[in-house]
C-alpha cells in the first residue's frame, strides 16, 4: 500500500513538475493572435510588440542561467516559490500596462522569473531519479509541456474574444499564482546536497566535466534546428506555399505532435536501451532525411509542398529523441549541481537557437532551402561533435 502511495505520489510530482515546464511556452504563445490587438491598444508599430518575445527569451535565459547556481545553494522549493512570485507580480504588471514601455519592463521580469523557477523541472528529476528512470521521467515532463504550443494560441484567441488582451496576461498571472500554491503545499525539497562556492565556481565545475561536452553540444545543435524551424516555417509555408494563414496553425502542429510521438516511442525505447543510443538514433534519422531533402531541392525547380512539409515534421519530430536525453545524461554527471547543469545547457540552447534562426533568417530567399540546410548542418554537426567529444573508452 506504501509503494502504491508512493507511486501516486510521484505521479502527481511529475504532473506539477510538467505544469511548470509549460508556464514558458505557454507566456510566449498564448499572446501572437493578441499582437495586433496590443498594437492598436498602445498605439505602437506591431514589430515593437514582438519585440516582447525577444526580451522575454533573453531574460529567461538570464533567469535560467541565474537560478541554477541560485538552486543548488538555497533548494529547488525556495527557488520555485520565489521565482514563480516574481512572475506573478510581473503579471499583474503586464496586463495594466499603458504603455509598450511598461509592457517591455513587465515581460522582462515576468521572463526572469519563469526562468528562476522553470529551471527546476529537470533538477528535481534528477533529484528523485536516475538513468533510465531520470531519462523517462523527463521525456513525460516534456511530454506534457510539448501541449502548451498547441493549445496556447487556441486559448489566447477564445480569452481575446470574449474579454480583452489584458485578461490574457491575468491568465497567465492566475496560472502561476496556481502554480504556487501547489509548489508551496505540495513540493518538499529535495535537494541532497549542499553546494558551496560563488556563481562562476559552480559553473566551472559543470564546464570542467569533459564528459558532458557531447550532450552540451547536443543540445545546441538540436536548439539550433529546432528554433530556425519556428522562425523560418511560417514564411515558407504562408509565403513560399501559399498555404492560408487559418491553415498554417494546423501544418506547425504536426511539428508538435511528431515530437509527441516520438517522445512516447522513447519511453518505449528506454527500457531496452540507453540514452545516448537513441540519441543515436535520432541524429542519424535527422541526417538521412535533411540529406535526402538537400538533394531534392537542388534536383527540382519548383518544390512541392507535398514533400516539404512531411520532411519537416519528421525532421522536428526528431528532437523527440535529443532533447530529454541529452539534458537527463548531463544530470547525471551532477548530483549536487544538477540545476546549475540544466540552466547551462538551456541558456546555451536557446542563445545557439536564437542566434542560427537569426542567422537563417538573414540568408533565406524565402525557400525552403536555407531553413533544410540548416537542419541538416545542424544535425550533421551534433552528430560529428557529440562522436569526437566522447570518450574512448565509451565509443
Amino acid at each position: 500500500m506504501s509503494e502504491l502511495k508512493t507511486a501516486n505520489m510521484r505521479s502527481y510530482q511529475l504532473l506539477m513538475l510538467s505544469a511548470l515546464s509549460a508556464l514558458t511556452p505557454l507566456a510566449i504563445d498564448i499572446y501572437l493572435a493578441a499582437m495586433p490587438t496590443i498594437a492598436d491598444a498602445l498605439q505602437a508599430p506591431i514589430h515593437d510588440v514582438e519585440i516582447s518575445i525577444s526580451l522575454y527569451m533573453i531574460s529567461f535565459s538570464i533567469g535560467q542561467l541565474l537560478g541554477g547556481p541560485f538552486s543548488d545553494y538555497i533548494g529547488r522549493r525556495t527557488s520555485i516559490r520565489i521565482g514563480l512570485g516574481i512572475f506573478v507580480a510581473a503579471s499583474t504588471i503586464t496586463f495594466l500596462s499603458p504603455t509598450l514601455e511598461a509592457l517591455w519592463v513587465s515581460r522582462v521580469l515576468q521572463a526572469f522569473g519563469g526562468g528562476l523557477a522553470s529551471v527546476n523541472s529537470a533538477a528535481i528529476i534528477r533529484d528523485i531519479s536516475r538513468g533510465r528512470e531520470g531519462a523517462a521521467n523527463l521525456v513525460r515532463v516534456i511530454q506534457v509541456m510539448m501541449f502548451a504550443p498547441l493549445v496556447a494560441p487556441l486559448l489566447g484567441m477564445v480569452i481575446l474574444k470574449l474579454v480583452n488582451w489584458q485578461a490574457i496576461f491575468a491568465f497567465l498571472m492566475l496560472y502561476a499564482l496556481g502554480l504556487l500554491f501547489m509548489f508551496h503545499r505540495y513540493q518538499p525539497e529535495t535537494r541532497q546536497h549542499t553546494t558551496t562556492g560563488n556563481l562562476f565556481q559552480r559553473y566551472g565545475v559543470v564546464l570542467r566535466e569533459r564528459r558532458c561536452w557531447r550532450y552540451i553540444a547536443t543540445v545546441c545543435s538540436a536548439y539550433a534546428g529546432l528554433l530556425a524551424c519556428i522562425t523560418l516555417s511560417p514564411g515558407i509555408y504562408m509565403g513560399y506555399f501559399g498555404v492560408s494563414d487559418v491553415w498554417f496553425p494546423f501544418y506547425f502542429a504536426l511539428s508538435v505532435i511528431s515530437m509527441l510521438i516520438a517522445s512516447r516511442i522513447n519511453l518505449r525505447l528506454l527500457k531496452q536501451f540507453e540514452p545516448r543510443t537513441i540519441i543515436d538514433l535520432g541524429q542519424a534519422i535527422q541526417i538521412v532525411i535533411g540529406a535526402a531533402l538537400v538533394v531534392y531541392l537542388l534536383w527540382v525547380d519548383q518544390p512541392a509542398f507535398a514533400v516539404i512539409m512531411p520532411g519537416l515534421v519528421l525532421l522536428m519530430g526528431c528532437h523527440g529523441f535529443l532533447l530529454s536525453n541529452a539534458t537527463s545524461s548531463t544530470t547525471e554527471y551532477f548530483p549536487s549541481h544538477s540545476a546549475t547543469a540544466t540552466a547551462l545547457l538551456g541558456a546555451m540552447g536557446f542563445i545557439t537557437g536564437g542566434l542560427t534562426g537569426w542567422g537563417a533568417s538573414l540568408v533565406t530567399d524565402g525557400s525552403p532551402m536555407a531553413l533544410i540546410a540548416v537542419m541538416f548542418g545542424a544535425a550533421s554537426i551534433g552528430f560529428v561533435l557529440r562522436y569526437w567529444l566522447t570518450p574512448e573508452g565509451e565509443k
